[in-house]
């Protein structure tokens, strides 16, 4: 039985994807848990003290930072906890929560960096780099929102406690089960996505998809062959980097033209981002709350998005 050239070209691309990227992301996540299980991610904690002070953010608000660097739905569970006990308002919770995505923001790197690195070089590092300023502005903003809307708190802050550190072989050991369920948990989504998005690139979807964003280089210099990557960020960040690898290595655009088609791509994502944002609010912070966050949380993201893209394109021009 003959197979349609689409399905052999998502066979053969969808393949060579995965063989190629696959193991780098295994690695990495290995790696990321191997480091905080040694306690290398308390030496963050440090960071809790400036940070809660810039926003005027009370002492309680601090662990929750620090917990975030390793599980961000960690950290919004104890600022939960601490807004129904009644130690924090409804503002002093928007802006914690909002900053609270910082450390889990800075951690994308570890699904970022391991499938944009194999397939655009050192020019996934620099998209990186741009969201990590984008998630800093963000958090920025929040924080100067905070020491302009909020009191000053009347405990001093208080110190992180250091998480504890393992021995390399306990730690390195006791990685593996944790990172094993991450991987595979990832892998069942990203093989089947990397196997259509081949099939969609073969059926010419992604052009198609691109159409309607045509009117972007009215306003941005992007080239028109990247509109197809714009198109596949706004449907999964895997399909993009996949897409963007395509053009890069057939040198239909440049590294910085495809690192402007992603970032333009993250930023028009902030609307189709409503439908995992509002059910993971709601479910933490109930919907009274929930609302204001994602509020505060969309507008800080459109502002600080606006301004690194802004900044990419007066620098690739």
């Amino acid at each position: 039985m003959l197979l349609s050239p689409e399905i052999s070209y998502a066979l053969s691309g969808g393949s060579k994807f995965l063989l190629r990227v696959v193991p780098v992301f295994a690695a990495a996540v290995y790696a990321a848990n191997l480091l905080g299980r040694l306690g290398w991610l308390s030496g963050l904690a440090w960071v809790a003290g400036p940070v809660m002070r810039l926003g005027r953010l009370g002492p309680d608000c601090g662990p929750g930072f620090v917990t975030s660097i390793v599980s961000p739905t960690a950290g919004h569970a104890l600022l939960a906890d601490l807004r129904v006990s009644g130690k924090l308002d409804r503002r002093e919770l928007t802006v914690a929560a909002v900053v609270n995505n910082l450390p889990g923001e800075i951690a994308t790197g570890k699904s970022v960096l391991p499938l944009a690195l194999p397939v655009l070089g050192c020019f996934g590092a620099a998209y990186y780099g741009a969201l990590l300023a984008a998630a800093a502005l963000k958090a920025l903003i929040m924080l100067l929102a905070g020491r302009l809307i909020l009191p000053r708190p009347r405990r001093a802050l208080a110190v992180p406690v250091h998480a504890g550190k393992a021995s390399f072989r306990e730690a390195a050991r006791a990685s593996f089960k944790p990172s094993l369920r991450t991987i595979a948990k990832v892998l069942r989504t990203m093989v089947p996505v990397a196997y259509i998005v081949y099939f969609l690139i073969a059926a010419g979807f992604f052009d198609k998809a691109a159409g309607p964003l045509a009117f972007l280089t009215d306003y941005l210099p992007l080239n028109p062959a990247v509109l197809p990557v714009v198109a596949a960020r706004l449907i999964s960040p895997a399909g993009a980097y996949t897409v963007a690898g395509g053009l890069f290595a057939s040198g239909s655009a440049t590294g910085w033209e495809l690192v402007l088609g992603l970032f333009a791509g993250a930023f028009a994502a902030t609307a189709t981002s409503l439908r995992y944002t509002v059910p993971y609010y709601f479910a933490i912070f109930g919907a009274a709350d929930g609302t204001v966050i994602i509020a505060a949380s969309m507008a800080s993201r459109i502002a600080a998005y606006g301004a690194v893209l802004a900044g990419l394109v007066m620098f690739i021009s």
